[in-house]
């Protein structure tokens, strides 16, 4: 089994003639309306010729892990998209809204054949709302598993031992990402720093217990961070000395060394390619002369440079409110409200939102026992205040943007009492998360 970094998240998995692409997010126009980018960059090998894969394996409907151009541009008509079969049918939407490829969905625990000796097996979070699974690949000389951002429970993990009969040639997991909370909470400084601390560690801990557990020959921190590239955004890379909420791959492979990880780390880069079975990694030496972490501020501070004309023309592009948003967004809240009975029954949510810019507003959304109220307010405060530009609400309540894609663009702040009882905010993303609304499935 050979393993091929495609960067972030992405990978090739080839065995024999079998190609199958996991993941793969190559697109120079970024994600989360060009709030994220690939770090380091791959936008060269979008470039290439993926018409004679076998299949892409998506795991989640994240657009860092779906890339919808690449789906809808890179592939042959009849490449199958293999993905988990999840409680919610948003991942299978996802899919067929960027291609009109065959989808297989697998579900987990069984296991999937490509063909010639390679097979696949999905292991899935058991909450209802979840949509992140690991991909275990494996062959009979060879086991790869691919944790994304799963966190398994022993049981599982037990299970994954057994299955695989203790062998684990590669693990990739994920050691860093984005989170608007605490980013951009309105806390102070102090307060950002250490909830920032208690996060970073948390998941490297849990990387280093999972490696420690899981012994693999080989360990690879994973899928992450991207690149901020806004001028807005363009803070959020700095690690602020080794304390920030997202280290980078070397940070958190220093880390896990420091943690007293013993056993043999790689750090994979954009073209690098590792044989499964001898175990030779063989690291691409074109991305390397342009790239190093030990030179990371200047090349990310030239890579915003060369896509600030691509991501003001993409913003630029975006369309305007042209009316006043207070009918829309109360109609959008009401249409939530009417869609989504289960949990409006059991909500109970106070959050103001002030959105600026034209046709913006300061409105005020209750739930109480059932009930719903959407009303103007004239700076009355909230136990949850909700910051955003019209832009986005305008996005979100005609373009169909969905709440959890708005808020990892970071692009708003929120303010919050972090001591109270009530998350009002988490309470609003419920709600709004179309996956808890129960949906007929589709005719394949």
């Amino acid at each position: 089994m050979q393993l091929e970094f495609l960067g972030h998240a992405g990978f090739i998995v080839a065995h024999g003639k079998i190609h199958v692409a996991c993941d793969p997010w190559l697109s120079p126009s970024g994600a989360y309306h060009a709030s994220w980018f690939q770090f380091p960059c791959n936008h060269h090998l979008g470039e290439r010729d993926y018409r004679d894969l076998s299949a892409v394996v998506i795991t989640n409907a994240r657009q860092d892990h779906l890339d919808a151009a690449f789906l809808s541009r890179k592939l042959s008509p009849d490449t199958p998209i293999v993905v988990p079969r999840y409680a919610s049918r948003h991942l299978w939407n996802a899919v067929r809204q960027a291609c009109a490829n065959p989808i297989t969905e697998v579900k987990p625990g069984a296991e999937h054949a490509f063909g010639e000796g390679l097979r696949l097996v999905f292991t899935t979070d058991d909450t209802p709302d979840s949509q992140c699974a690991a991909a275990t690949f494996r062959t009979r000389e060879a086991v790869l598993i691919n944790m994304n951002r799963l966190r398994l429970k022993p049981k599982q993990r037990d299970v994954l031992k057994v299955r695989t009969g203790g062998r684990i040639d590669a693990l990739l997991i994920q050691c860093a990402a984005p989170d608007w909370n605490p980013l951009r909470c309105r806390h102070s400084d102090e307060r950002i720093a250490s909830l920032s601390m208690v996060k970073r560690v948390e998941k490297l801990e849990y990387a280093y217990q999972t490696l420690d557990q899981m012994p693999p020959r080989v360990g690879f921190p994973f899928a992450g961070p991207p690149a901020l590239l806004e001028d807005a955004l363009f803070r959020y890379n700095d690690d602020c000395g080794g304390k920030g909420l997202v280290p980078d791959q070397k940070r958190a492979c220093d880390w896990l060394q420091q943690r007293g990880y013993q056993r043999r780390i790689e750090i994979p880069l954009p073209g690098d390619r590792v044989n499964l079975i001898s175990g030779e990694f063989t690291p691409d030496q074109a991305i390397r002369r342009e790239f190093s972490f030990g030179q990371r501020d200047a090349y990310l501070t030239a890579y915003a440079g060369r896509m600030r004309p691509a991501i003001a023309a993409h913003l630029d592009g975006l369309p305007r409110p042209t009316e006043d948003l207070f009918e829309p967004f109360r109609t959008y809240v009401q249409r939530l409200a009417e869609s989504n009975e289960p949990v409006r029954n059991d909500l109970k949510l106070e959050i103001r939102f002030l959105v600026d810019g034209p046709h913006g507003g300061d409105f005020l959304v209750r739930f109480d026992a059932g009930e719903c109220t959407v009303e103007r307010t004239d700076d009355r405060p909230a136990p949850c205040t909700l910051s955003l530009d019209a832009v986005w609400l305008n996005q979100i309540v005609h373009h169909n943007l969905p709440w959890d894609d708005f808020l990892l663009s970071l692009r708003f702040s929120v303010e919050q009492d972090p001591e109270a009882d009530d998350d009002h905010l988490a309470a609003w993303l419920k709600l709004a998360d179309l996956r808890n609304v129960s949906e007929p499935a589709p005719t394949q």
